[in-house]
């Protein structure tokens, strides 16, 4: 399990996301290349990146030895920073998910 924070926002957003469910169908209608790079676009230009916590290595080795590793990669990590900034909602994240892994 990868724990990441959102820079510039101490908790979860509740304003309203930036981009309708149609939009964001469009984009996951794309290449997996053309959904990172518009993953990437998107959190540059809403200022949302991610860092790693003081902790993290605890919470792989911890995630590891209980089986239940969750490894993400830089994009899947923007992702989830993304929905946490409220730039997308939870189902937006997750239908971008899933066509990215396509």
């Amino acid at each position: 399990m990868n724990e990441a924070t959102v820079v510039g926002f101490s908790k979860r957003s509740t304003r309203s996301p930036l981009f309708s469910d149609q939009q964001i169908r469009q984009v996951a209608g794309r290449s997996s290349n053309d959904i990172a790079n518009w993953v990437k676009t998107t959190a540059r230009q809403s200022g949302v990146s991610v860092r790693s916590l003081p902790n993290q290595k605890f919470f792989k080795a911890v995630s590891r030895l209980s089986d239940g590793v969750v490894d993400l990669d830089p994009v899947e990590e923007l992702l989830v920073a993304l929905g946490r900034a409220g730039v997308i909602t939870s189902f937006q994240r997750g239908l971008l998910q899933v066509h990215y892994l396509r």
